[in-house]
């Protein structure tokens, strides 16, 4: 058992009500994890950061596990399902979704041009990069994982709702509506669903459990007549030169106890300065003390790690993580971003984002 490994296992101890089958829940989370390895540093960097905040302080209860066993399905990615406060992306006005524009999907990391309808699914977290946008939905109880795309080819070869053990199920050019399907983990069902909702959109939706029902209410749920904002809460409107927007995903399941953002800015340079807003209830210190200034705010900067904090958020951290020289950007890339940094007043009050 590795170092992310012990902190997960100790993490479900201290914070379950009876007993957890932690060896189960390890076994599925690593083996996820290793199948995807380039979008391991993202997922893990969000979820640990909101493992780390539930358990820096008393001020949350316990979290309640789903039971174990061969018949249960696991949230994801390594979450509970269970409904707690509804949170959507903010609206992105005057903006068109996939339907007018879907040239554009996947094409802007801070865009998702998709929505649900009102009684639609609860989002778990929700992602763009790499030309996918990405959403994680509660349905009943189980997770839908949902992939948009404006071709078929911009689609990873392996889907990201499957589990590492299941044989492929991805069809070279298939987007007619089909299911397959194939046993994965403890005999449970894993239903693969690729589809065109609209002409230039492909869709692709996986699920665990005994039939394939959930990934037709989330397509009958899918909106492709709006757009939102992927950063949530945060925006960022300065970049160094030559930079953009590269990556950002925002996991909200444990909400309103916990949600983590993160963005990533990259560019020519090797690597990328990856933005993180951590926001837990349990967050109970307030730091006064900063060794720099951006914008007249204190900062914190820990030049080893190459990390910056812009200090001033109630229950909240807000760092770039620049990484010199590993990462390729140094402290006045970092400073640039930050200063420019945007993160709404009441973080814990999703619809005044």
């Amino acid at each position: 058992m590795n170092d992310l490994d012990q902190r997960i296992d100790q993490t479900l101890r201290e914070r379950a009500e009876g007993s957890v089958d932690t060896d189960r829940l390890l076994t599925v989370a690593v083996s996820q994890g290793r199948a995807r390895i380039r979008r391991r540093r993202t997922v893990a960097g969000i979820v640990l950061g909101v493992v780390a905040v539930l358990g820096a302080g008393a001020a949350i209860g316990p979290v309640k596990l789903p039971e174990s066993g061969p018949g249960v399905v696991l949230p994801g990615p390594g979450l509970p399902a269970d409904p707690v406060v509804r949170v959507l992306p903010p609206r992105a006005d005057g903006v068109p979704g996939a339907a007018a524009r879907p040239d554009r999907v996947g094409a802007d990391p801070d865009v998702l041009h998709f929505g649900f309808a009102p009684d639609g699914p609860r989002y778990l977290s929700w992602s763009v990069q790499s030309g996918v946008e990405m959403a994680r939905l509660d349905v009943g109880g189980r997770t839908v994982t949902l992939e948009l795309a404006a071709s078929a080819d911009a689609l990873p070869r392996r889907a990201q709702g499957l589990p590492a053990l299941v044989p492929e199920l991805v069809k070279d050019g298939v987007f007619d509506g089909s299911v397959s399907h194939a046993e994965g983990p403890y005999g449970v069902m894993v239903w693969l669903r690729h589809w065109q909702p609209a002409p230039g959109v492909y869709a692709r939706a996986s699920v665990n459990g005994a039939d394939e029902r959930d990934l037709f209410d989330v397509a009958a749920a899918l909106r492709l007549d709006q757009a939102h904002r992927c950063g949530g809460p945060l925006r960022l409107t300065a970049l160094p030169a030559g930079t953009q927007i590269s990556r950002c995903e925002v996991t909200v399941a444990p909400f309103p106890a916990a949600f983590g953002v993160q963005m990533v800015v990259s560019g020519p340079t090797p690597g990328g300065i990856q933005v993180e807003l951590q926001y837990a209830t349990s967050i109970t210190d307030s730091r006064t003390g900063g060794n720099r200034t951006i914008g007249g705010k204190l900062a914190l900067i820990d030049s080893q790690s190459g990390k910056f904090e812009l200090l001033g958020f109630p229950k909240a951290h807000l760092t770039a993580d620049f990484g010199w020289p590993v990462q390729g950007y140094t402290e006045d890339d970092a400073a640039v971003v930050l200063g420019g940094a945007q993160v709404a007043e009441h973080l814990d009050q999703p619809t005044t984002w």
